[in-house]
């Protein structure tokens, strides 16, 4: 079958059945790794089952993308202190569900420039962590962190003849090209005693994984079971990820061969109302065209526009709000770190080498989780601090 005909069948119910959903901005995307690609989103709800998947344009993993584009993920200014605390709370996370597994061997498949990998050796200083990553620079950046990486993507990497006692892939899973090979590939890998654990966006509510175009599906919990049952994993749990700003609704597979089925009889997954997500999800996609006029009112009689933040919600702004973005005279974070000093063609400086002035603009360019918080330290600064949590838009 050709790629342009396999996107178009479901890869949870084999449909060929869809509901379009609407592009934020017309023709122009983003992809995680902050850049603006010219076409639309292209994505679409499964009429049979709900699933998302971008039918409507090529899978961007069908390129080189992921090896020679994604280190761009990492290096935006100042992001450094959001990695370690995203991590950080994904590893925490993990730990939680694992009980009292003391693995000796331990793949992270994805494991970009080792982040993961870090936090997880806090917990399992004595093991030995590997990683899997396609990406050549992010590969050359975890080797030098003292980790051993295998450059390349699953099912097509040439790996030790190891089992592992721990696999873990975050938020990897609604990047492949093929979600059901994926999981069949990490289940080969794992021990006769091994844990595999997944997490990934949680797609029952509409949040920022549904606007990325090398995010090629969005998952519903069903979803995620009826691939394992396919593939035939062993024993399974379900989780809902806990609260925080560093993550957006996640969810959590653990897949444990340790474990009977019957120890994880009861499974709470909850079931999604097909028709309510898909409202649900075409009021978000549509709400930027909204936060795009509010930002243009709120900035008319502005002299300088500055958006705060050059990250993973500036570059939402910067694809799907294109006349805001159009006026941005600078990015400001906190710190630039080691990072590049531009940002989707603005510059980007620190916030203590502006001196605003009464006729300046703040725009929020983070996460609308944080706007409450981040509202009153900047307000005796600036005259004029434009946030849009109101808007509703999730994390």
């Amino acid at each position: 079958m050709e790629e342009r005909e396999r996107s178009r069948i479901c890869q949870i119910c084999g449909s060929d059945s869809w509901l379009d959903l609407p592009d934020p901005a017309e023709g122009r995307s983003v992809t995680t790794a902050g850049r603006i690609i010219s076409e639309g989103l292209a994505k679409a709800q499964c009429g049979h089952c709900g699933f998302v998947q971008r039918t409507r344009a090529q899978f961007l993993g069908l390129t080189d993308y992921y090896e020679e584009d994604y280190a761009k993920y990492y290096d935006r200014p100042g992001t450094g202190p959001f990695h370690a605390a995203r991590y950080r709370v994904l590893a925490e996370w993990m730990i939680a569900v694992l009980d009292s597994l003391s693995p000796s061997t331990i793949l992270d498949v994805g494991c970009g420039q080792g982040w993961g990998m870090e936090a997880m050796k806090g917990f399992y200083p004595q093991a030995q962590i590997q990683g899997l990553e396609p990406s050549r620079h992010n590969s050359e950046v975890a080797r030098e962190k003292g980790f051993r990486v295998y450059e390349g993507r699953v099912g097509d990497t040439e790996m030790p003849p190891v089992q592992y006692d721990l696999i873990y892939s975050n938020n990897v899973i609604q990047h492949v090209t093929d979600a059901r090979e994926f999981l069949a590939s990490l289940k080969e890998m794992a021990g006769e005693n091994g844990v595999i654990v997944i997490t990934c966006p949680d797609g029952s509510i509409p949040n920022i994984e549904i606007l990325w175009a090398d995010q090629n599906f969005s998952f519903l919990p069903g979803h995620l079971l009826a691939l394992c049952e396919d593939v035939g994993l062993p024993a399974m749990k379900w989780f809902r990820s806990p609260f925080s700003p560093s993550v957006p609704p996640a969810q959590l597979l653990l897949f444990d061969n340790r474990r009977s089925r019957e120890a994880f009889v009861g499974m709470d997954v909850p079931a999604a109302d097909l028709k309510e997500v898909y409202r649900a999800r075409c009021r978000y996609l549509r709400s930027f065209a909204q936060i795009d006029d509010y930002f243009c009112s709120r900035i008319k009689d502005s002299e300088r526009v500055f958006n705060f933040g050059a990250s993973y919600w500036s570059s939402i702004l910067a694809a799907y709000c294109p006349r805001y973005w159009q006026q941005v005279s600078a990015c400001l974070v906190d710190q630039t770190g080691n990072g590049g000093l531009e940002f989707l063609d603005k510059a980007v400086l620190e916030m203590g080498s502006i001196e605003p002035r009464q006729t300046d603009s703040l725009v929020l360019g983070t996460s609308p989780m944080t706007h409450e918080a981040l509202r009153p330290t900047l307000s005796p600064s600036w005259s004029q601090v434009v946030s849009w949590d109101q808007f509703a838009v999730q994390s």
